[in-house]
């Protein structure tokens, strides 16, 4: 399993399983993935900002089954925000 710390705007995340395939019939990998959101974030932050997010999970790439996160883990930095909706 990959493993690696990046820094964002001054927070640090700490990132797993970069080479998991998610689309496999492209190749794609989640670090393509990661890349391409690091990519794109200059540009769409501003419509990021304090806006509801659910988690799409899809554990075993797009073609397994799917569910939807709906609470935080325990396991998240302490300056993510949480509110009930």
């Amino acid at each position: 399993m990959t493993k690696q710390i990046v820094q964002v705007e001054g927070k640090s995340l700490q990132l797993s399983n970069l080479d998991k395939v998610l689309w496999p019939k492209a190749g794609l990998t989640k670090a393509h993935l990661l890349n391409y959101h690091a990519s794109v974030y200059p540009f769409t932050k501003v419509h990021w900002k304090d806006r509801a997010l659910t988690l799409t999970r899809y554990p075993h790439g797009v073609e397994g089954e799917f569910f939807y996160q709906k609470n935080v883990p325990s396991s998240a930095p302490s300056w993510v925000k949480t509110h009930r909706m």
